[in-house]
C-alpha cells in the first residue's frame, strides 16, 4: 500500500511557498514524462508530500496547476534573463553576450524546467504564448538597441526571432557538458556555439 509522505502542515504565511513546491513539483513532472496527461494531480501531491486535498487549496483543478506549472517555469527564465538585462545604459553588445549564456546556462543546468517551457499540449495557450512573448520582447529591445548602434536598419523582431532560433537550435543540438553521451557528441560545445552566433547573425559592434 503506497503511502503520501507526511508533511507538516504550513504556518500562517507559508501557503505561498507550498504553491511553488507543487509549481516546482508539476514541472519536474512535465519534464520527466513529456505530456500534461501522464501527469496527475496525486502524482504532484506525492512528490511534494502533501494530500490531493492541499493542492485544491492552491489550484482549481489539473489543467489550472499544469498551465501555472509552465508560467512558474517562463518566470524563473525571465529572473534568469533579467539579471543580466537590469540596466540599460550598459552596453548592449555586452548585455547580448550576457544574455546568451544566461539563455543556455538555464537551458543546460535546467533542462527539465526548459523542456517544459515548450511543453506541446501547452505552449498553444493564449497566456502561455503571452508569458512567451513577454520574455521574448526584452530581447528584442536589446536587439533593437544593438541595430540602432550599429546604423542597422533590418527589423528588431525579425533579428530577434533568427537569435532565439539559434539559441533554441543550440540547446538542442548540444548536449549538456558532462552528460554521458558528451563525449561521441560530434558537435562544437553549445558555449562555444553561443559565443560565435554574434558574428554570424551580423550582431558585433560595428565600431
Amino acid at each position: 500500500m503506497s503511502v503520501t509522505p507526511s508533511r507538516e502542515r504550513s504556518r500562517r504565511g507559508e501557503g505561498d511557498q507550498l504553491r511553488d513546491d507543487l509549481l516546482e513539483a508539476a514541472a519536474d513532472l512535465l519534464a520527466e514524462h513529456g505530456s500534461v496527461e501522464k501527469v496527475s494531480l496525486r502524482a504532484v501531491a506525492t512528490r511534494t508530500g502533501v494530500s490531493p486535498t492541499a493542492v485544491y487549496r492552491h489550484f482549481a483543478n489539473h489543467d489550472e496547476l499544469m498551465i501555472e506549472s509552465v508560467l512558474w517555469c517562463w518566470r524563473e527564465l525571465d529572473a534568469v534573463l533579467g539579471a543580466v538585462l537590469t540596466d540599460p545604459e550598459e552596453d548592449p553588445f555586452e548585455c547580448f553576450r550576457k544574455m546568451g549564456d544566461a539563455y543556455h546556462g538555464f537551458a543546460t543546468e535546467e533542462p527539465g524546467r526548459y523542456k517544459v517551457l515548450f511543453t506541446r499540449d501547452l505552449m498553444v495557450l493564449d497566456q502561455v504564448q503571452e508569458m512567451g512573448l513577454l520574455v521574448f520582447a526584452k530581447l528584442v529591445g536589446l536587439v533593437e538597441r544593438m541595430l540602432a548602434a550599429n546604423g542597422d536598419d533590418r527589423d528588431a523582431f525579425f533579428v530577434a526571432s533568427q537569435v532565439h532560433t539559434w539559441l533554441h537550435g543550440i540547446v538542442g543540438l548540444c548536449n549538456k557538458p558532462g552528460s554521458p553521451e558528451a563525449e561521441a557528441d560530434p558537435f562544437p560545445p553549445g558555449d562555444e556555439l553561443v559565443l560565435a552566433m554574434p558574428a554570424a547573425l551580423g550582431l558585433e559592434p560595428k565600431n
